[in-house]
């Protein structure tokens, strides 16, 4: 355009990312692109303005007092295309809000009230985007991710949902051909973890680091695992849960999300609860977001219907908080 030199249009929304992040590997993540590509808009761009914008040290990067202004007016300016981007799409009837989360939370807790989310928001769109993987959802285009962890994600807005609390569970056609089992239910000998290691347990293959598995619930009563390998992984936790319902065996219940399971009697906690209060789901969403003010009214929907849940009772034997 006469009159006017752009710097390379390409290197601004890296530059974004990283001055907003502090660092390269980070907003490699967002952006899924690699981190030498990262760099090499940065170097570019620097060469372009004449003079360094970050500091580089082991710990990252520190915007210069040149880097810190250009950030400023570089952010305006993208929020200022977001904006204006969300707004023509939502004249034209487009506006979806993209919500992402991983194959259990989607099936057991949001699917139910998907319904009910759509007629409190009847002007908009939803797009249902599941994985496992939780680093998917730093550079994937979603606009909320309801994510498993300890609530810390830089660049994020994060709204607790429900802390974590797993224990075993299983169908009552299982329990019923087990006796010794039985007899540990309320009114009866509590049942003891090491009874556990004779039954058959059901395990995930799990994806996410952060997430118990019968090896680390086990640990964390202070009992050795098995020594023999599983035989049968199971992909996602709907998977997982299709098997316990099936009679197949004994698998691990997180509370929120088998919780109308226990009160319909289709599965049967076998014994307290564990807590790990620095885990649980989380409402996140980017920080700066051109939806910013829809986002924060979805979330607090989504956090006033886990109050509801809890409101409406839960079944259990109680709880046992085991810190890491």
């Amino acid at each position: 355009m006469a009159g006017r030199r752009f710097p390379p249009i390409g290197c601004l929304i890296p530059f974004e990312a990283a001055a907003r992040l502090g660092s390269m590997s980070a907003a490699a993540r967002e952006l899924g692109i690699s981190q030498p590509a990262i760099s090499r808009h940065l170097q570019m761009l620097e060469a372009d303005l004449g003079q360094p914008l970050f500091y580089r040290n082991r710990r990252g990067l520190t915007l210069t007092t040149a880097g810190n202004e250009y950030r400023h007016a570089v952010s305006l300016g993208l929020d200022h295309i977001a904006a204006a981007t969300l707004a023509l799409r939502a004249q034209t009837g487009e506006q979806t809000i993209r919500l992402a989360t991983n194959f259990g939370f989607a099936q057991q807790w949001l699917m139910p009230r998907l319904t009910r989310l759509r007629a409190a928001f009847p002007t908009l769109a939803f797009r249902l985007m599941t994985s496992d993987d939780d680093d998917v959802f730093d550079t994937s285009e979603c606009d909320i991710a309801i994510r498993f962890g300890t609530g810390h994600w830089p660049g994020w807005q994060v709204s607790d949902l429900f802390s974590e609390e797993v224990f075993p569970v299983c169908a009552p056609a299982y329990l019923d051909e087990r006796p010794h089992l039985k007899a540990s239910r309320p009114g009866g000998p509590r049942l003891e973890v090491t009874d556990l290691l004779s039954e058959k347990l059901l395990h995930m293959d799990t994806a996410n680091a952060d997430w118990l598995d019968w090896g680390d619930w086990l640990r964390l009563h202070h009992v050795a695992p098995p020594a023999a390998r599983p035989q049968m992984l199971y992909s996602t936790y709907p998977l997982v849960l299709q098997a316990i319902l099936g009679g197949e065996g004994i698998g691990l219940g997180w509370r929120g999300l088998v919780d109308d399971l226990l009160r319909s009697g289709s599965l049967v906690q076998l014994a307290p609860g564990l807590k790990r209060p620095q885990y649980g789901y989380f409402i996140t969403y980017r920080r700066s977001h051109p939806a910013e003010r829809l986002l924060h009214k979805i979330a607090a929907w989504l956090v006033a219907e886990a109050r509801l849940q809890a409101a409406a009772g839960e079944i259990s034997l109680g709880t046992e908080s085991i810190g890491r």
